[in-house]
């Protein structure tokens, strides 16, 4: 199934996008307003533009758009007024889940908006009830999400880990059933609420396996910078 690569419009790192990617093996990429500056600078088509376009370089845009035109490039673009339902990011979500992506990859999802940040996260859980692995990526965390209607369970090789943390953090007001193995702190079927900080920061062993059996849970690779 289609790896979908979404680079959107919060803070991203350029040096670090451009190692990461190396590391990536998707079939399109999708730009999100300002995220459209952030793939041209590492040197990227976008198969999709998508959003209001309020933060994006306008002459970056026109000129997308003329290459467009003159068959140049092989892209869409899709505009939205500013007022509307939907964030732009969560715009490029629907229109990679509408298409079948089978994983997403999203770089640029966070910065210093913490409600933007918030609303990325988010959207992980749509892309987990519709059975598309997804993972929002910076310098110092990769993210995802487990949810009982979706993907239950996951592992992670200590050689493959992204930094030293792993923290499993519960997104829905009770989480039951939950089992961490192969990590310094483990659990067996624990119950835990929303807010609790018993699960952050534990560290793999050689290769942690995390599944739950009731609710939603963010699971965090951290690094320190």
């Amino acid at each position: 199934m289609e790896h979908i690569l979404i680079i959107t419009g919060g803070y991203l790192n350029i040096e670090f996008a451009r190692a990461y990617i190396k590391t990536l093996s998707y079939d399109r990429v999708f730009a999100v307003d300002r995220g459209l500056e952030y793939a041209d600078a590492l040197g990227l088509v976008s198969a999709y533009i998508v959003g209001d376009f309020d933060t994006v370089n306008q002459s970056l845009l026109k000129d997308y758009e003329h290459r467009i035109r003159e068959e140049k490039i092989s892209a869409y673009i899709e505009r939205y007024p500013a007022k509307k339902d939907a964030s732009d990011t969560e715009l490029a979500f629907i229109k990679a889940l509408e298409e079948g992506a089978g994983q997403i990859t999203v770089l640029g999802a966070t910065g210093s908006r913490l409600d933007h940040v918030l609303a990325n996260l988010g959207l992980l859980l749509q892309a987990e009830r519709a059975g598309c692995k997804c993972y929002i990526v910076d310098e110092t965390n990769r993210v995802q999400m487990l949810t009982a209607n979706g993907r239950k369970n996951c592992s992670i090789r200590k050689e493959e880990q992204y930094g030293d943390y792993l923290s499993v953090i519960p997104m829905t007001a009770i989480v039951e059933g939950l089992t961490i193995e192969g990590v310094m702190y483990p659990l067996k079927d624990k119950t835990i609420r929303q807010g609790s900080s018993l699960t952050v920061s534990n560290q793999i062993l050689k290769e942690a396996y995390i599944a739950i059996k009731k609710g939603d849970v963010l699971v965090i690779e951290s690094k320190d910078k």
